[in-house]
């Protein structure tokens, strides 16, 4: 027989709350766009210590990452790329011969 457990559930944050919460976090003030998916490799040693740390600070890979991108670019001096890089639309996949 199944015990009977009452839990209680806190509300979900209202969207505007996390729309200002990322505005808040946010470091560049000119590019006020929705956010975007990045996936890349990581060495396992260093996403076994991001996943240590951020179970004791309870914090989630996301938020380590974004706040160690954001202290580095804090610190860092950054030339924007050329306007014809900037603009180049990027359309599909690369051939799988380009791929090495």
């Amino acid at each position: 027989m199944a015990k009977d457990k009452k839990f209680d559930f806190a509300p979900l944050p209202i969207v505007s709350d996390i729309n200002d919460d990322f505005e808040a976090n946010s470091s560049t003030s000119e590019n006020n766009s929705a956010p975007t998916k990045v996936t890349f490799d990581c060495d396992y040693a260093l996403l076994e210590k991001m996943k240590d740390y951020g179970y004791w600070e309870g914090l989630t890979q996301k938020d380590i990452i974004l706040e160690a991108l954001t202290r580095y670019f804090d610190s860092a001096e950054i030339r924007p790329r050329p306007e014809k890089i900037r603009n180049k639309t990027k359309v599909g996949r690369k051939p799988k011969s380009l791929v090495s």
